[in-house]
């Protein structure tokens, strides 16, 4: 379906005029995920562990009406955003798994939260030095409590900006390495260097940042998720813009570029209000939701060389900028791995592939389509030894999707967000 075609069935005709639509777009920064990091640096063995130790302790801690711990270690795309008048920007990873914007408050650099965070307490020394302050990397009993995750961050001072409004309700998320707690404020929030802006976006403040956040690039969060994900029934921004009317066509497209092992500051693109015709081809289909909370829809089938599997009831799948890989059930994951010669290496918790050889297309069917994921997409280079094979096992239960697709498959086709159709479009990237 082309551009002009999904148009005239969703939208009235003048706002799929290209001469009066206001697109605006923003580029997307890249850095190598920690999972990525650790096994650069030789630590990966040692982390995985330490990981299955903090993830079964918060399970513990969890009880049926907690908020699900959300794991960073994958996150790698990253836009700025200003939050008040006058603007104070940040960088802020894209995570279309979560529905919140939160950023580091004043306080927590003031030392008004200070804690070196449980997460560095229980973490052995030298994966402690790659996310925590020095002085927190110490034997037990010897530990400083004067630092926390927000000291290399940007940090937002309400008292700089003439429209904030402070909100009475405080907030916690938690993570894999840590919790961020805080509380809620109201201010106008703008995608960087354009006029998009959003009047009374509640955003969080977080004044609590556990230490492993510490040595991260990003100052904070901002989730692309819909209101029914989002903490406290908060407006999320994205919505917010469509709501106060600042948006042309209900669409945010994410582009995302094929990248080595090392940080880019020209990641891919951001585009809002209308589509990336630069990057994304003009013929894409759009597949119905089955959920407004993530991006969620019905997967019918998957295969790779002379492997397939296709269940009569199919899977849940969402979109997820927040991955660096795509995530499905181990049992299907290892017969694909085995088509593309990957191995499974329990004590790394990754599939490994040899990063040359031609190896078969991972093909996704959805909604009556094909998307395939090639080779350069599926094999993550990590610039030292064997690459990684970008899938990783789910443990889905109940109503929770089965099928994380991120980067991987996001790299082969642009996501095109429907805020107002509930539906999400694939097209294929033609530009890297």
């Amino acid at each position: 379906m082309t551009i002009l075609g999904y148009c005239l069935l969703v939208v009235a005709l003048a706002m799929c005029n290209p001469s009066s639509a206001k697109v605006h777009k923003i580029g997307l920064q890249y850095t190598p995920s920690v999972r990525m990091r650790m096994y650069q640096e030789g630590k990966l063995e040692q982390y995985v562990q330490e990981k299955a130790t903090r993830a079964h302790k918060l399970a513990a801690q969890m009880d049926s009406s907690s908020t699900p711990v959300i794991d960073y270690d994958d996150m790698a795309y990253m836009a700025q955003i200003t939050l008040g008048t006058p603007p104070q920007s940040f960088v802020v990873f894209l995570d279309s798994g979560s529905a919140n914007l939160w950023v580091p408050d004043i306080a927590c650099a003031e030392g008004q939260s200070n804690t070196c965070g449980t997460y560095c307490k229980q973490t052995q020394y030298q994966t402690c030095l790659t996310f925590c302050q020095e002085s927190c990397c110490k034997p037990p009993g010897a530990i400083s409590d004067t630092a926390n995750g927000c000291t290399a961050k940007h940090r937002f001072n309400q008292s700089l900006s003439s429209t904030y409004v402070k909100q009475s309700d405080s907030f916690t998320m938690s993570y894999q390495t840590g919790e961020v707690s805080g509380f809620l404020g109201k201010d106008t929030f703008c995608l960087y260097n354009t006029s998009l802006c959003a009047t009374g976006q509640v955003f969080g403040q977080v004044t609590l940042m556990g230490q492993g956040f510490d040595k991260q690039p990003e100052d904070g969060m901002i989730g692309l998720g819909w209101p029914a994900l989002a903490l406290d029934t908060i407006t999320p921004p994205m919505f917010n813009l469509l709501s106060q009317g600042e948006l042309d066509q209900p669409y945010f497209v994410v582009y995302m570029r094929h990248l080595g092992p090392h940080a880019d500051n020209n990641g891919g693109q951001l585009t809002v209000g209308g589509l990336d015709t630069e990057h994304c081809s003009s013929d894409f289909d759009m597949i119905p939701l089955t959920s407004r909370t993530y991006w969620q829809f019905k997967m019918s089938s998957v295969s790779a060389g002379s492997y397939s599997s296709a269940p009569s009831a199919g899977w849940q799948a969402i979109s997820s900028t927040g991955s660096t890989f795509i995530g499905g059930p181990k049992a299907i994951l290892d017969n694909i791995a085995k088509q593309v010669n990957a191995v499974w290496l329990d004590s790394l918790g990754s599939y490994f592939v040899e990063c040359s050889g031609n190896d078969p297309d991972v093909v996704f069917g959805i909604n009556g389509k094909s998307y395939t994921v090639t080779q350069i997409n599926y094999k993550i280079s990590s610039g030292v030894g064997l690459c990684m094979f970008g899938f990783f096992p789910t443990t889905a239960g109940g109503f929770s999707p089965s099928w994380t697709l991120g980067p991987p498959l996001i790299r082969e086709y642009c996501q095109i967000h429907d805020m107002q159709n509930g539906a999400i479009g694939m097209a294929k990237a033609i530009s890297a």
